[in-house]
């Protein structure tokens, strides 16, 4: 039987960015979901702010 762990994660935002700010937060979140995918983890689902991510326990 396969085993899981879970990782969940928000993105803090502001709700008055500049196209600027915007685009460096979205390069600061892929790079950090670029580290996870790395690490294993994957992204299984996106609620409100909150990502969720399981990789298998090996």
């Amino acid at each position: 039987m396969k085993k899981y762990e879970y990782k969940v994660i928000t993105i803090a935002t502001s709700l008055a960015l500049g196209t600027k700010q915007y685009e460096k937060i979205a390069q600061e979140f892929e790079m950090q979901l670029n580290e996870l995918g790395a690490d294993g983890w994957e992204l299984v689902q996106r609620i409100d702010g909150f990502f969720f991510f399981k990789r298998e326990i090996k």
